[in-house]
């Protein structure tokens, strides 16, 4: 199998009103959104140790699957899980939208957090897709803490039945470098946000006692503070910084063994496009990195119309497109 290839990948050009990574960041999330209209199969994928996840599934007209991981505090419902799926399936393609243990309709479960390295987790999802669809070419798409996923998983990190390529959008690669990025300045608007909405799927897991006590996170915590008093102790991994540790794939990308396209702007607030240059890469690593695009907003002009559009849907479809070929 040759390696990917995205020299054809025009950049994106902002427009003035979504200048700079906070605006490219909130505006896009604030923008309404298609969602998919196709039925879709629910399925439940056991992880092996009590906890399950709910994933769901469009067969497309050839046997390729797009794998949908969404990032922290989000769901399949989240505007670039719902944005990429209707991609693949605009190319014909079948999609597959996962969310993680404990997420949205799966909340009751899962006693157990996701977090950055739930490669396992990731495993056992492409294990079942292997298992009920053996000859499908399986592309995992993983945006912002699934991106650390899916790479962790394929550097041989934590998982062992791997996609067949990988699409990783704004993925932390330094773990505690964004945790503590995300508690300075402006950036407390998206840290405030998450821990919010981590927090409240704690109490929803408490009610339905799926927690022995209850987890307090005081109101004024950050997301580095949230690892501290929950992520670090309910996992394997003892204490956050352990975590951190274990977890972050900057210094594990020369083991990637499948082909992968990394994407990623400068400006985005709180993922350090720096460690995607100074980290030692496998040849099978394709990396696009973006001047400005935000956290996963990559609002731009359409050279074609000079309208608005959504480059990063743009972005997709090019690196699917890539990727397929190969498996084709």
């Amino acid at each position: 199998m040759s390696f990917p290839r995205i020299d054809r990948i025009q950049p994106m050009k902002a427009p003035i009103w979504a200048q700079g990574g906070h605006l490219q960041t909130i505006i896009s999330h604030l923008l309404p959104y298609p969602r998919v209209q196709v039925p879709l199969q629910e399925e439940i994928v056991d992880l092996g140790d009590g906890d399950k996840l709910k994933i769901y599934i469009h067969e497309g007209l050839t046997p390729t699957f797009i794998v949908l991981f969404h990032g922290l505090a989000g769901d399949i419902t989240s505007d670039y899980m719902q944005r990429t799926a209707l991609v693949a399936q605009q190319m014909g393609l079948g999609f597959v939208l996962v969310n993680h243990r404990g997420a949205h309709s799966g909340i009751a479960l899962a006693r157990h957090p996701y977090h950055s390295g739930r490669g396992e987790d990731a495993s056992r999802v492409f294990e079942f897709l292997r298992k009920k669809y053996p000859h499908y070419f399986l592309i995992g798409v993983g945006v912002s803490l699934s991106g650390s996923i899916l790479l962790n998983l394929v550097a041989g990190r934590r998982g062992d039945c791997k996609p067949d390529a990988v699409i990783t959008a704004n993925a932390p690669l330094d773990l505690k470098k964004g945790s503590m990025r995300l508690g300075q300045g402006l950036n407390r608007i998206y840290d405030f946000r998450f821990v919010r909405r981590l927090n409240k799927d704690l109490e929803k897991k408490h009610q339905l006692g799926l927690l022995d006590e209850k987890v307090i996170i005081p109101m004024t915590a950050n997301l580095y503070d949230f690892d501290a008093i929950y992520t670090g102790p309910a996992t394997e991994f003892k204490t956050r910084e352990n975590y951190y540790l274990q977890c972050s794939v900057k210094d594990h990308l020369e083991k990637v063994d499948r082909p992968t396209i990394m994407m990623t702007a400068q400006d985005d607030p709180f993922v350090d496009f720096l460690d995607y240059l100074e980290s030692k890469k496998s040849p099978m690593i394709q990396t696009h990195i973006e001047s400005s695009g935000g956290h996963v907003g990559y609002l731009g002009i359409d050279p074609n119309t000079g309208l608005p559009f959504r480059w990063l849907d743009y972005f997709m479809k090019e690196a699917i497109l890539e990727l397929s070929q190969h498996g084709a």
